[in-house]
């Protein structure tokens, strides 16, 4: 992404939590205004959050790390207010400086979206944790189909920290981010290129394939286990892959 030195309106803040644990911790959220698009900015923190922001994929721009958006997206200004207020707190929890209450997130979704008949299932670490796999996720990646991004973005609009968006192009049609509790991944349509060369647990395959797991009070759909395998072992999480084989031995 190219940053280009034009005239802008923007509102920053110093956000510093006075947390035990984290003294002298500071971020400092802004958003610029810019042709037809919306910037948000993140500047001016402690080391150990580079990592994180580019783990989810904010470009760096020479100065700050930034995540451009459409100026045009319903209730953009209650989501950049939101985002001011919750931004740290989630790369907190992202970067495993805070705890992730992803139980209590993952709960409160399934309680919000409940009689809906929004159709949805759960992958990435927290559904093999529902399981009784403990994978310590800093997460929630849940799924949809694209016809019913509006009524997820309306269900939880007090909630919604990166706009829901079609992606052009990327792996799924649409993607966004909720901060309930913890950090919560709306995507949609997952593209057939994610299961190349093999299937993966959020690809096609996964989706046509999905098995139910009852946990705490809520069925919930989730990829097989040995999808959820094969992707911790290509991406060398030794210690997750083990935890999910042991697993399935035991459960075989």
């Amino acid at each position: 992404m190219i940053y280009m030195h034009v005239k802008y309106t923007y509102k920053s803040m110093i956000i510093k939590f006075n947390i035990s644990y984290q003294k002298g911790i500071k971020m400092k959220i802004s958003f610029e205004e810019k042709n037809e698009s919306i910037i948000f900015r993140v500047s001016d923190f402690t080391p150990e959050y580079e990592k994180v922001l580019k783990m989810c994929f904010y470009q760096n721009d020479g100065t700050s790390y930034i995540k451009t958006y459409p100026q045009k997206i319903k209730n953009i200004e209650k989501i950049k207010n939101y985002y001011f207020n919750n931004a740290f707190e989630m790369f907190s929890q992202l970067g495993y400086f805070k705890p992730i209450p992803w139980e209590k997130a993952l709960n409160e979704f399934c309680l919000k979206i409940k009689n809906t008949g929004i159709d949805w299932w759960l992958t990435g670490s927290c559904a093999a944790c529902i399981r009784g796999i403990k994978l310590n996720p800093h997460d929630i990646d849940i799924m949809i189909n694209s016809k019913d991004v509006e009524r997820i973005a309306d269900i939880f609009s007090d909630y919604i920290i990166e706009p829901i968006i079609d992606t052009q192009g990327w792996v799924t049609k649409d993607f966004g981010v909720l901060f309930l509790h913890a950090r919560i991944d709306i995507a949609s349509d997952p593209q057939e290129r994610l299961d190349n060369p093999e299937p993966v647990d959020c690809g096609p395959y996964a989706q046509n394939h999905l098995e139910t797991v009852f946990w705490n009070g809520h069925n919930i759909k989730v990829p097989p286990l040995k999808l959820q395998l094969y992707v911790n072992k290509i991406r060398n999480r030794t210690d997750r892959a083990a935890l999910i084989e042991k697993f399935m031995n035991n459960n075989s």
